[in-house]
């Protein structure tokens, strides 16, 4: 995700040594133990393949490409691979785990290795578009393809885990003295997430029900040992992601402890001297810090302690962490705040940060993010108080309530045009759905205001429009802020729908309905993720707005 940030990375030094620390050492280790003290079970479940496909050209289907079933998959234990050469076979669901096989000799005894080359897939172009030349903007190692020896015992185990739905088998090393067919292949999937708690009603149109049932299996795929962003890749915990994935869950597995344990990792390994958060972590070989800020996804650790402190009441947890949501507010207001209310650290400078960046969305085109740092920083303000009241601590935030009203009245002066009736942002004064999207939930604007924003957003050819359903995302939560009900249900329908009938049984890293090979990893589409973490929230509206989507 980093590579094509790295351009407007802004590098300062690193002023730790001249700062006090604002968490201690034992704090910090204390918020680990924690962690480690809700690290869940993995549940895991055995599948086989259930048939044997064949990837075809179809200029109608995702990226050009579907599978079609044939041949007849008990062929593949009884008759010679050797003959075949090749097959691709489907399990019939994405799943993420550990994959192995083995094969048995027909006729002579195996008096060789065999060499294998197989390749995964989570959708059927990852098995046909080609791999080669790589000039992906991330690391070739996260491609599923590989080279398998098998020695005489005949069983192979992938030393990593897999995510795919296909896997494709081409024998490229075999001896001409002996022959054989596969005993087994066995895919032993993992997962954190438990038996789903969802319930929607009968009414439900059927569309949303599937929508719903790929958000949850989406989801289930991204609760591993944290809140993955995506399980292919990049196998961390994003904090933008994580707001989104205890949305979901909270509607859905309710398995709160998991969001509890992403909250004291990050927590854990922030920055002691300036008490930032980084912007994602690892979790093996040990948990670790990627050291990145983003101030968007560092406030919305705000938004989702808040969340987690309403669905659970846990006021222990929140009184834990209360100092690190807090932090993130006020560093912000400290260092990007100018003399008239505006966000102006246009260089996303943070002291003590190696690099930071305002991120929000990958759009087709460079997004200028003034307008939504604006409407996004009152809206976060707001539910820092909101804990602030559970915890009787308004006293430590007293001035928020007012810094909020005049950012937002600032941020009306800054970038609403009342002639157009649109949200514009930056010197270019750009016309983009996620500054408008968050101008809105950050109430920049009234209501009635806010409509037209939208409504002419979306009309406007020359606006940006979002290449990430994380970004969609608040643009429906925009809508359903507004009274744009009829509104968000057709957005919801269409966009996550789209997907749906597109095929996907996981939900996608990007989706651009009009352009379904873009990609920011310099255009290499095989590197994005077809079950990623930011786009399983339908199923939070779905569930969270009966009367608008199960009717």
């Amino acid at each position: 995700m980093l590579n094509k940030l790295l351009s407007s990375f802004i590098f300062v030094l690193c002023c730790s040594s001249a700062s006090a620390q604002i968490y201690t050492s034992a704090q910090q280790q204390d918020w680990l133990k924690k962690a480690e003290e809700c690290k869940p079970s993995l549940h895991k479940t055995i599948h086989h393949p259930v048939q044997e496909v064949e990837i075809v050209k179809d200029a109608n289907a995702f990226q050009g490409y579907k599978a079609v079933r044939k041949g007849n998959i008990a062929d593949l234990y009884s008759k010679s691979f050797k003959e075949k050469k090749s097959i691709v076979v489907d399990f019939g669901e994405h799943l993420v785990g550990n994959v192995s096989f083995k094969i048995k000799d027909i006729g002579s005894m195996q008096d060789a290795i065999i060499r294998f080359k197989v390749t995964f897939g989570e959708v059927p172009s990852d098995l046909a578009l080609p791999i080669e030349p790589f000039t992906g903007g991330l690391s070739r190692g996260w491609l599923q393809d590989f080279v398998c020896d098998v020695s005489y015992d005949g069983t192979f185990s992938f030393n990593r885990r897999i995510t795919a739905r296909y896997m494709k088998i081409e024998a490229v090393g075999t001896s001409v003295y002996s022959d054989f067919c596969f005993d087994h292949i066995t895919f032993e999937a993992t997962t954190s997430a438990g038996k789903s708690q969802t319930q929607l009603a009968s009414t439900t149109p059927q569309i949303f029900k599937d929508i719903a049932r790929v958000s949850e299996n989406t989801l289930r795929d991204c609760m591993q040992g944290v809140f993955e962003d995506g399980p292919k890749r990049d196998q961390r915990l994003w904090m933008g992601d994580l707001y989104l994935q205890a949305l979901a869950n909270e509607v859905s597995f309710k398995e709160f402890d998991l969001t509890k344990r992403c909250l004291y990792l990050l927590a854990g390994l922030s920055n002691p001297q300036n008490g930032l958060l980084y912007s994602n972590m690892v979790e093996y070989p040990r948990p670790h810090a990627q050291q990145t800020f983003f101030v968007d996804y560092a406030l919305s650790y705000v938004l989702t302690l808040a969340d987690y402190l309403d669905a659970t009441d846990d006021k222990v947890t929140a009184n834990d962490l209360w100092i690190v949501a807090k932090r993130q507010v006020e560093a912000v207001l400290e260092e990007a705040i100018d003399k008239d209310n505006l966000y102006s650290n246009t260089g996303y400078q943070f002291k003590g940060m190696m690099m930071s960046i305002v991120f929000f969305d990958w759009a087709p085109v460079t997004l200028d993010t003034h307008a939504a740092i604006q409407g996004y920083l009152p809206y976060v303000i707001d539910r820092c108080y909101d804990i602030a009241e559970k915890l009787g601590k308004t006293d430590e935030v007293k001035n928020f309530p007012s810094v909020a009203k005049k950012l937002r009245s600032a941020g009306k002066k800054a970038y609403w045009d009342s002639k157009k009736k649109m949200i514009v942002s930056g010197p270019d004064k750009q016309t983009s759905y996620t500054c408008t999207s968050w101008a809105v939930l950050g109430d920049l604007v009234n209501a009635k205001e806010a409509r037209e924003a939208i409504k002419n957003v979306m009309a406007d050819k020359n606006a940006i429009t979002p290449g990430t359903p994380y970004a969609n995302h608040f643009l429906v939560a925009a809508m359903l802020h507004c009274g744009m009900n009829e509104e968000a249900r057709q957005y919801v329908e269409d966009y996550w729908g789209g997907m749906v009938r597109l095929g996907a049984d996981t939900f996608w890293e990007y989706y651009v309905p009009d352009n379904h090979l873009f990609s920011s990893y310099n255009g290499y589409t095989l590197l994005n993720s077809y079950c990623h973490a930011w786009s399983c929230t339908p199923i939070y509206f779905i569930v969270k707005y009966p009367e608008i989507f199960q009717k």
